[in-house]
């Protein structure tokens, strides 16, 4: 007789750990420093989504989800009011298709992308939410989230899963459904029912598909949805990480760790280690970029006499964006471009920077940045250590008349080791509305509305600033 389906199910440790925190936690209690922290991601998320309004504009697989309608419960970028499920989605979408939102460097995911735009949603679903309330649901969403990351000994290239998406899903529930329905059981159920429709793959990463940015969204959405349902009653299931058939056998080969889940929980926040993204493009490629620019002001007038360029980079680095074929060496697409180590470094050493503008006008690689990729090589550190399995640093070597020039880089820009300053932040941002053609006054005035969020009554006033500024 088969005894495993009559063992006794043990607790769930970290979503039980996690719903303790969240019927205990007071924004007033959270040390300032992470306070701050808060105010910054929503800085950084809300500009990066605004960038991603204007450069994706509205295709019509979006505005089809728009143009049927429903209830105008809360505001999409640039748009109108919409159902809250419809606006999570697509604000989901606009705040990760510049790749420009944040990073958990050690989790190896986006941290934010669903959980902000869920809060929102719900915000304006539920009305009349304080700047205060939404803080608080977005820490709790995004540290869920990070820590399921940091937990998992399973990487991206053993695994296919995008764990922005994957893990985004129960980060994202747990900040809908702490706005919709505190109590301990709605948020029990939330979790419990958003197993059922978790997902996210790294296949579309692979071929340059533009479904790689949306699934942020699709997490977003999908944390609403089980949010209202789990509110009304629809119970879910108990375990759904480490049940039988949980997440962690199901999705992760039993490399979960739930001790590591909570350790510290309360006391110590991932949220901290949050990277904050200084260039438009995956993480993975931003160790070579760093490296590459420090390379690019020691060399001076003599980059224009690099014959040849070795990147040496972590493997996990190399099979994401370092592959040598096609796709990278001469990308077509926006995503087969932000994911292309050559495409990022040859933009560095052609113009001395990757920003947007990059975006919109070297895809596919004009003659001049196909010379610069064509000198490009990429290969592992032969013994990588662990961090540099996670995203770690890059040596880069220049080779020329001037000899052979060399640059390491440990912590990519951005890392909380290595963080962009208050200023560098707020450059940031003005310049993702600039590309948005936002004035910088009008970016000012938001930015401050922004960075005292936590002060705001109703953070419907903020979402309807957001959308005069863009419209």
């Amino acid at each position: 007789m088969d005894t495993a389906h009559n063992k006794p199910a043990a607790p769930e440790q970290t979503l039980d750990a996690f719903i303790a925190l969240s019927q205990s936690l007071r924004w007033e209690q959270v040390p300032e420093a992470t306070r701050a922290n808060v105010r910054r991601e929503l800085l950084d998320y809300l500009g990066a989504a605004i960038a991603g309004r204007a450069a994706a504009g509205l295709p019509p697989w979006l505005k089809v989800l728009i143009d049927a309608g429903g209830r105008p419960d809360a505001r999409v970028i640039g748009g109108p009011r919409v159902p809250a499920i419809t606006a999570a989605l697509c604000n989901g979408y606009y705040g990760h298709v510049l790749e420009f939102d944040d990073t958990h460097d050690e989790a190896a995911l986006h941290a934010g992308s669903a959980a902000i735009p869920a809060a929102f949603a719900v915000a304006g679903l539920r009305g009349s939410v304080s700047g205060k309330e939404l803080c608080e649901a977005v820490l709790l969403g995004i540290e869920l989230t990070c820590r399921l990351g940091v937990a998992t000994r399973l990487n991206l290239v053993e695994g296919g899963w995008i764990y922005t998406a994957l893990f985004g899903h129960f980060g994202a529930t747990l900040a809908a459904a702490r706005l919709i329905d505190p109590r301990a059981e709605a948020l029990r159920n939330a979790l419990g029912i958003v197993y059922c429709l978790a997902s996210g793959n790294h296949q579309s990463t692979r071929e340059g598909a533009p479904t790689k940015h949306v699934q942020p969204g699709f997490a977003a959405a999908n944390a609403v949805t089980a949010a209202l349902m789990g509110s009304t009653g629809l119970p879910g299931v108990k375990h759904p990480l480490t049940g039988e058939d949980g997440l962690s056998r199901v999705y992760l080969h039993d490399r979960f760790e739930p001790d590591r889940a909570v350790r510290g929980l309360g006391m110590a926040w991932e949220f901290d280690r949050l990277s904050i993204k200084p260039y438009p493009s995956c993480r993975f490629t931003h160790p070579a970029i760093s490296a590459a620019l420090e390379l690019h002001a020691l060399l001076g007038s003599d980059v224009a006499n690099v014959e040849r360029v070795e990147l040496v980079i972590g493997p996990q680095e190399l099979d994401v964006v370092g592959r040598d074929v096609a796709e990278k060496r001469a990308p077509q697409t926006r995503v087969n471009a932000q994911f292309s180590v050559y495409w990022c470094v040859a933009n560095v050493l052609a113009y001395g920077e990757v920003t947007p503008r990059q975006l919109a006008e070297e895809i596919p690689p004009s003659p001049k940045l196909s010379a610069w990729i064509a000198k490009i090589s990429a290969a592992p550190y032969p013994q990588a250590d662990a961090a540099q399995c996670v995203i770690g640093g890059c040596t880069i070597r220049a080779h020329g008349p001037f000899g052979m020039r060399e640059v390491t880089q440990t912590s990519a820009k951005g890392h909380p080791d290595n963080p962009l300053s208050d200023g560098e932040l707020l450059a940031k941002f003005k310049a993702n509305l600039r590309y948005a053609k936002v004035s910088d006054a009008c970016a000012a005035e938001l930015a401050d509305a922004i960075l005292n969020i936590d002060s705001l009554s109703d953070v419907q006033s903020l979402a309807d600033a957001i959308a005069g500024a863009v419209a």
